[in-house]
């Protein structure tokens, strides 16, 4: 049986090496730079899943989320978002784009395994929720400060 194939969006080589060692066991990883090479294989091939992070040049994660949005909305519920860039603002702009999960920069391994294998298999099963201790942290740090 043939491996499933992953689009990996990001534009730090370092991470795309990281990932890429994680996953290809389980899966074939395709990488892209930035968001307009992940529109070119978006057009071109069906993903299992799209780990894809935001702060990218020329086209951000964001791009790609708006133009998965308008012409192939399904695909939203593959995207497994990995970025470093999550504030509460960051949080909040995602949400109604209904990925897949969200997984802080830096990650743990098992977690993101987990993760893309969920989004492969049942993409609805984690859909929105945000994974990591980093993310737990990040909210009750939120709330310690809007309660003190």
């Amino acid at each position: 049986m043939e491996k499933p194939f992953v689009l990996l969006v990001d534009d730090n080589e370092a991470t795309c090496t990281l990932i890429t060692a994680l996953l290809h066991k389980d899966f074939n990883v395709e990488v892209a730079a930035d968001g307009l090479e992940a529109l070119e294989q978006l057009r071109t091939r069906t993903y299992a899943a799209v780990v894809l992070d935001l702060r990218m040049p020329h086209l951000d994660g964001y791009g790609v989320l708006d133009y998965l949005r308008d012409n192939n909305p399904e695909v939203l519920r593959r995207v497994l978002v990995v970025s470093a860039a999550l504030t509460r603002t960051e949080l909040t702009r995602l949400k109604p784009y209904d990925v897949c999960a969200i997984i802080s920069k830096p990650f743990e391994v098992e977690t993101l395994l987990s993760a893309v294998r969920q989004c492969v298999d049942d993409p609805s099963a984690l859909r929105g929720r945000f994974l990591t201790s980093g993310v737990i942290l990040f909210l009750a740090d939120w709330l310690r400060q809007r309660l003190m």
